[in-house]
């Protein structure tokens, strides 16, 4: 079973005034760093993300032409490749 260490009442497990008073100084010292960290790491994936999603309508990249022979090939391979997946 685990002992409370000292600065914890021994019914409770709470901390005990001395320790609430020993931690009182670092305190805003250890907020202002979690408060850093959450805007560094919050700053970083929102960059990215608007990165990332910015330019999403590929309007922009030229199609090659195709003759009818290569597209009724490539559907008979899709139809094929359709009807494979369904028979699995």
């Amino acid at each position: 079973m685990l002992e409370p260490s000292p600065y914890q009442d021994h019914k409770t497990w709470k901390m005990t005034p001395a320790m609430i008073r020993a931690r009182q100084p670092f305190f805003k010292k250890n907020l202002m760093g979690l408060v850093i960290l959450l805007g560094v790491t919050g700053t970083i994936y929102t960059y990215t993300y608007k990165m990332l999603n910015k330019d999403s309508d590929f309007a922009d990249v030229p199609i090659p032409p195709i003759d009818e022979k290569e597209l009724e090939q490539l559907k008979k391979e899709y139809e094929l490749e359709k009807i494979r997946r369904a028979q699995k």
